[in-house]
Formats: structure tokens, sequence, C-alpha cells
């Protein structure tokens, strides 16, 4: 059970985290986008 949660909390911390290094909150690593987000939302609508 701890393994499961962990699994979620870990990727909700990692897409967490590279949503606010592309929209600029995080001036940490390069300054390229690491995430495609149109594509991303247009998954997310099918």
């Amino acid at each position: 059970m701890r393994f499961i949660l962990g699994v979620f909390v870990g990727a909700a911390l990692l897409l967490g985290s590279a949503y606010l290094h592309d929209k600029g909150v995080v001036n940490a690593g390069p300054k390229q986008a690491f995430v495609n987000w149109d594509v991303v939302t247009g998954m997310l609508g099918r």
C-alpha cells in the first residue's frame, strides 16, 4: 500500500514541478520547456 501511494505522490511531484518550471515560477534548469502542454491537454480532452 505504501509503495502504490509513493508512486502516485512521486508522479504528482514530477508533473507539478515540470508544470511550475514551464510556467516560469521556478527559474532553475534549462530555459526550454520540459513538457509540450498542448499535447497533454489534447490527450486529456479525448
